[in-house]
């Protein structure tokens, strides 16, 4: 093969070279996220052990919906890198490329799989590599079962255990699909487009597990777009022109897509713009106590708040639970929490006022559990739904010096999924939109924080702890 010269841009850098056993790209559309993908097959291919014939032999398998956008798009921007007949041969019948360069020998196997039918295709496949193409395309099934044929080829046979390996964690040598240093050399990687909110593949990029790496490019239009000297000039302007703001939002801002399930309840919510960029601390003064929003029931959930010197909301985290009474949760989940957390710190719990109603069983109401475990608790002023909304969109919406007036931290993903639109209005079989949010398990948390941001409130529905008057600013110390 002819020497091959690519120059990557530092926003694709992380991905390539990225040794996570899954690692998935999202960004604008043109920012170059597909060419990362193919030369990340010669970077992985490259690293692999040489068999016993000093070949070093791999097999990935590139995955789309259907044949036809693997023949209009994928493999022609794959052979544009590596050309048949000069970097390789290319099989088109069997849609099947073998990459050759210096010792390496890499079979390239594009398939059309499209939905959880699919899976059985897989079943006898051995492979090293898988390269999802438009990710957010994919059936999740098909991504599961994908996982499980990687790192089967090449096999012990092929590369036989060499005593500097050593033996893995359950005592077996070590050899086949692994590196030159002994290393698990199987690898899943995707680009895409953003996907829809409350979809599989937007709850993966925002949580992703241990094994998986997620990379997010910035907007084509920010300062930091650094391969728009690989686009014709106003590229991403002229792309803008005559689209809705949800298609701009996805395929030039790289933001999530609008839900399909119904309608965020808080659309002023921005993780660029509320979500702090690292770990809020609470400040350590009287005056500044915790807001504890709570729900209760037996779904019960609170969001931690603060108040602090310049009028913000500062949102430190949350906790949910499923299946748990009040006194439980309390005391096998927040008590522990707070002393870990915030130790000695004043707290006001602000909850459902519905929570004073006495049960029938023991007469106890809610409010007399809480206060029995020692927590001082108030009725929020109201429990009407337009008072509990409005409190939260009066803070996402006001700003202090210009910047957010209410900050979350980016641990509280329970509430941060909530209110990026898991907490929506259902939309009925007549396409319209209903007039209460959905209950579902983002609704807890959501009326948890409404009651904290009610109280909270200096507007016409709340005023708990905001007044008009001026008050002295005192030097206090974070607590850590």
């Amino acid at each position: 093969m002819q020497t091959l010269q690519y120059n990557p841009p530092e926003s694709v850098e992380g991905f390539l070279g990225c040794e996570a056993f899954i690692s998935l790209i999202m960004g604008p559309v043109g920012s170059t996220k597909t060419t990362a993908g193919i030369m990340k097959i010669a970077y992985h291919a490259q690293r692999m052990a040489a068999c016993s014939d000093g070949i070093r032999r791999s097999r990935a398998v590139w995955v789309r919906n259907t044949r036809e956008q693997l023949r209009d798009t994928s493999i022609p921007d794959f052979l544009k890198w590596f050309p048949d007949g000069v970097a390789g041969g290319y099989l088109k019948t069997e849609y099947k490329f073998t990459l050759k360069f210096e010792d390496v020998e890499c079979e390239v196997l594009f398939r059309g799989l499209d939905d959880s039918n699919d899976v059985r295709r897989l079943l006898s496949l051995q492979a090293s590599f898988a390269i999802f193409d438009e990710f957010r395309e994919i059936n999740r099934d098909i991504f599961e079962a994908m996982q499980g044929r990687l790192g089967r080829y090449p096999d012990g046979m092929m590369v036989p255990h060499r005593k500097e390996w050593g033996i893995d964690d359950k005592g077996n040598p070590i050899q086949g699909c692994v590196t030159d240093a002994g290393l698990q050399n199987k690898h899943l990687w995707g680009m895409s487009n953003p996907p829809d909110m409350d979809t599989f593949w937007e709850e993966f990029i925002s949580t992703p597990p241990s094994n998986a790496q997620v990379f997010i490019q910035p907007s084509g239009l920010s300062d930091t777009a650094d391969w728009i000297a690989h686009l014709p000039s106003g590229y991403y302007t002229d792309l803008a022109e005559g689209k809705t703001a949800d298609w701009i939002d996805v395929y030039i801002y790289a933001k999530f897509g609008k839900s399909l399930a119904g309608q965020p309840v808080f659309r002023s919510f921005s993780r660029d713009f509320h979500l702090a960029k690292s770990t809020l601390r609470a400040i350590r003064a009287e005056e500044y106590p915790l807001i504890i929003g709570a729900d209760f029931g037996l779904t019960p959930a609170v969001t931690i708040s603060q108040l602090d010197p310049r009028g913000r909301l500062l949102t430190f985290c949350d906790l949910t639970s499923e299946g748990t009474g009040s006194q439980r949760f309390i005391r096998e989940r927040l008590k522990p929490l707070l002393a870990q957390r915030f130790p000695g710190m004043r707290v006001l719990v602000i909850g459902d006022p519905a929570g004073v109603q006495r049960a029938q069983t023991d007469e106890r109401s809610v409010f007399d559990i809480w206060k029995n475990e020692g927590f001082k608790v108030i009725p929020a002023r109201s429990n009407t739904l337009t008072a509990r909304i409005t409190a939260v969109d009066n803070w996402l919406t006001r700003q202090v010096d210009g910047a957010a007036a209410h900050l979350i931290d980016p641990g509280c993903k329970a509430l941060i999924n909530a209110l990026r639109g898991g907490y929506r209005y259902r939309i009925n079989t007549k396409g319209e939109t209903e007039e209460k949010p959905e209950k579902n398990h983002h609704s807890h948390v959501a009326d948890a924080h409404e009651y904290a941001c009610l109280h909270a409130d200096p507007g016409a529905f709340g005023g708990g702890l905001l007044t008009s008057q001026r008050r002295e600013v005192k030097h206090v110390a974070y607590a850590y």
